[in-house]
């Protein structure tokens, strides 16, 4: 290359780093490629930096922003947004919150550097912090990771950890960036519990009429924070999901993309985000896809399952006895969205299928269950032959023994499981994927179908229990039968 081409891109490009300087203070998207000029300011990028904007001059009031991991979305938000706002008003009180104290706390070194920076002085000259270069009038201003302060102004910037306290300190922007650490966390129903608990009683409260929320997600549970929120008040908030593989021409109007191509092909090739598909599909549609449940099923699919009509059913039914597996709830009923009912299903197994006649829910304290299980097994074609199987777990032993004692029912108590919900559920998945499983047509099929193929992204699970312990049990019962010499035994051939 000639010396005078050199020349001239040396020219081009201080030229458009001092447009960038210029726009810098108004314009958030271009602080980012004026505060590192190595930024590679994809076209989402600038999305997520524009809706960060209008946040900040009140446009936008609480936004969730659900992306692919290894995207940008924090370096962007997380990192880069607290300085370019406090460039644009140093008497923000805004709090950083993340999954740990030690990612806050990264962030918080992030933004101090960028502030400390000799860029972003020269277009924010009256947003500094204590020990930034040559001031001499810096004393008394508190910085360190957790908590640091703008000299002169009311400003300041909290780093915590999500559950962690936010005692005595107002907010004017919460910043969440991914509440959960990993799939342990997210699928714990105490840990998302913890999280609701957390926001409802520390972050709300130090929220004023005029706070903004800014949330930073990967989608891996339904039940997640996100979810919860969104399932309360989803006309507070404006929600910006761009998948890791398009999924609706350019993206609703705010890309060119086309179904099927990657996000950033440069860095997360299509080639790569479908090995990643085929390795976890369920964890790819929830963290890469923003769909915490894959459309059909996660681990057991809803065209597995064959129905029958309640009239065929009963043709084709002779002698075999209905039996009953009923989980228990743990604890006695409260009211509120996370308490578990009881579930019951009536199934019985014709040959070599099993048939589910009924499944249902009821929150019951124990002397109504005790009422309600006789009833409910005589009322789904229960008889003296029926068995009623029972966990014994928590108030599921109490139930067991009080049956036993004031009933004539046939009571049996399951084995206690050894595996999670979701190794016993993959366990029996092949005998539904064969269409082994089959349901008879009634109201109750869609809400079982929906907790059964939703599992683990689904508040409850009481079906998926009590489904693998049918399976089980109605197999055991006839593991010995050679069913390929089934039919010369029973009609006397061979």
């Amino acid at each position: 290359m000639k010396s005078n081409e050199i020349e001239i891109k040396k020219r081009i490009m201080k030229l458009k780093q001092e447009k960038l300087r210029l726009e810098a203070p108004t314009t958030f998207s271009c602080f980012l490629g004026y505060s590192n000029p190595k930024y590679d300011l994809e076209w989402f990028h600038k999305i997520i930096a524009d809706h960060c904007q209008q946040l900040l001059e009140g446009k936008i009031k609480n936004l969730m922003v659900f992306m692919p991991p290894q995207h940008g979305k924090s370096e962007i938000i997380s990192r880069n947004f607290p300085a370019w706002a406090f460039g644009k008003d140093p008497d923000l009180k805004i709090a950083g919150c993340s999954y740990s104290s030690d990612l806050a706390q990264q962030f918080s070194r992030s933004i101090q550097r960028t502030i400390d920076s000799k860029e972003y002085q020269a277009i924010f000259p009256n947003t500094y912090l204590n020990g930034s270069n040559v001031r001499t009038d810096t004393k008394g201003y508190l910085r360190n990771v957790d908590l640091f302060e703008m000299v002169g102004h009311r400003g300041f910037y909290k780093a915590v950890g999500v559950c962690g306290s936010l005692t005595g300190t107002p907010v004017d922007i919460a910043i969440i960036d991914d509440p959960v650490k990993d799939a342990t966390e997210a699928y714990s129903p105490i840990y998302r519990q913890r999280v609701w608990d957390w926001y409802n009683t520390v972050l709300t409260t130090r929220l004023h009429n005029d706070s903004k929320q800014l949330f930073i997600m990967t989608r891996w549970h339904e039940d997640d924070l996100a979810g919860r929120i969104l399932k309360l008040e989803p006309q507070d908030w404006t929600i910006l999901s761009i998948p890791a593989i398009c999924e609706q021409e350019n993206d609703g109007g705010i890309s060119k993309r086309h179904i099927g191509d990657a996000l950033w092909p440069q860095r997360h090739s299509l080639k790569k985000l479908m090995k990643q598909k085929e390795r976890a599909p369920r964890e790819f549609s929830a963290l890469y896809q923003q769909h915490p449940t894959i459309e059909g099923g996660n681990i057991v699919k809803r065209d597995w399952f064959p129905t029958i009509s309640m009239a065929d059913f009963r043709a084709l039914r002779f002698q075999e006895p209905m039996h009953f597996y009923l989980d228990t709830a743990y604890n006695k009923k409260k009211k509120g969205q996370d308490n578990d009912p009881s579930g019951i299903i009536a199934a019985c197994k014709i040959g070599r299928y099993i048939y589910i006649y009924n499944a249902q829910k009821v929150y019951k304290e124990m002397p109504d269950l005790l009422r309600f299980l006789p009833e409910y097994m005589a009322a789904h074609e229960g008889n003296s032959e029926s068995k009623l199987n029972i966990e014994p777990k928590a108030n599921g032993i109490s139930v067991v023994q009080m049956l036993k004692e004031c009933t004539d029912l046939n009571v049996k108590e399951t084995p206690t499981p050894t595996d999670d919900k979701e190794v016993r559920l993959r366990v029996v998945s092949p005998r539904c994927e064969c269409g082994r499983v089959i349901l008879v047509e009634g109201s109750w099929n869609d809400d079982f179908l929906d907790e059964i193929c939703g599992f683990p992204a689904m508040p409850h699970d009481e079906y998926v229990d009590i489904l693998g312990y049918a399976i089980n049990d109605l197999y055991e019962e006839d593991s010995d039968i050679d069913f390929d010499n089934l039919d010369k035994a029973y009609f006397g051939l061979g």
